[in-house]
């Protein structure tokens, strides 16, 4: 008999939460490219980086590259393309000459207020089986994981 991925059963996998965040996670990501990656032209790590930028407005790409766990180099090809885009703009630094501050433009704005609100639609549609508080619960503790590596290092 012929089995197709959707009939196997999990085996050892129901019980390895790294598989299980894998697979939440797939799904996730298919909801943020139909719904916002798709209508926006915005890259999962364009949009993450034009947030990012937006609640700290003036950080540099350095920070923002530890932050996001990147390299300094890979930082500056995002941070390029967009620019390039105008959703980004680079300030120099009045105290240190090799450093830019990075301010989200008017355009940059406007394609994050509407990529989010892509995205939340999608979330909420992806995860309608979770109540609101299992749903503050899981980004409590996925919060309390990201945490947890970062402090480890």
């Amino acid at each position: 008999m012929s089995r197709h991925a959707s009939a196997l059963q999990e085996g050892d996998l129901a019980d390895v939460l790294g598989y299980q965040m894998t697979r939440a996670v797939l799904v996730l990501e298919q909801a943020y490219e139909t719904a916002a990656g798709s209508s926006t032209g915005l890259h999962r790590v364009e949009y993450t980086v034009l947030a990012f930028v937006k609640a700290n407005a003036g950080c540099t790409a350095a920070v923002l590259a530890r932050t996001l766990g990147v390299s300094t180099p890979n930082m500056a090809l995002w941070l390029d393309r967009l620019s390039g885009k105008g959703l980004l703009a680079r300030r120099p630094s009045a105290t240190d000459r090799r450093a830019n501050h990075l301010h989200i433009t008017r355009e940059g704005g406007d394609l994050l207020r509407q990529a989010t609100a892509a995205i939340a639609a999608a979330e909420n549609e992806a995860l309608a089986g979770l109540s609101p508080g299992e749903r503050v619960l899981l980004g409590e503790l996925l919060r309390k994981v990201a945490a947890a590596k970062l402090a480890a290092g």
